[in-house]
């Protein structure tokens, strides 16, 4: 990045704080990949614990101008608009999410692959990543590697 880059940044997040945006941009996000997580996950501590690193996971993949996290709560409340109009997803309740993904999922153009593949994979990225934890171990009752198993060493 060069510096005239850099301070066209800065300026930006300077007059969006400033004006209050970058605020309610986080706030809607934030709420809205809350709700995606509580759908996922039963555990209130663990859903908790999911949103940041699910947030930090999603603008790691795909750097960009717009973090992805912004942009995968922006699919799912306008695809809650659709099933509730005027709703967003964290307004929806569990059978009116199932329906918002649904209709996400079977998008029948062609250039919304993107977002079925980002939507797709949105609530598995979930789970793997509030049941890779220690506390999602033992609620999933999962014990960890067995020992006194032979390791696959090929295909013979």
């Amino acid at each position: 990045m060069n510096r005239r880059e850099l301070l066209r940044r800065a300026t930006a997040v300077i007059l969006a704080t400033r004006l209050g945006w970058l605020e309610r941009a986080f706030a809607s996000t934030r709420s809205t990949l809350d709700a995606l997580v509580e759908f996922v996950v039963a555990d209130r501590r663990l859903a908790a614990a999911t949103t940041p690193r699910l947030v930090r996971t999603l603008d790691r993949f795909l750097p960009g101008s717009q973090p992805l996290s912004a942009t995968a709560a922006s699919i799912l409340d306008g695809a809650a608009a659709q099933v509730k109009p005027g709703a967003t997803f964290a307004q929806l309740n569990h059978a009116q999410k199932a329906q918002a993904f649904a209709e996400l999922e079977s998008l029948p153009d062609e250039a919304a692959g993107s977002i079925r593949f980002l939507v797709g994979n949105l609530q598995d990225l979930t789970a793997f990543l509030a049941y890779s934890t220690t506390r999602g171990w033992r609620l999933a009752r999962y014990a960890g590697a067995q020992h006194g198993h032979k390791e696959l060493k090929g295909y013979w």
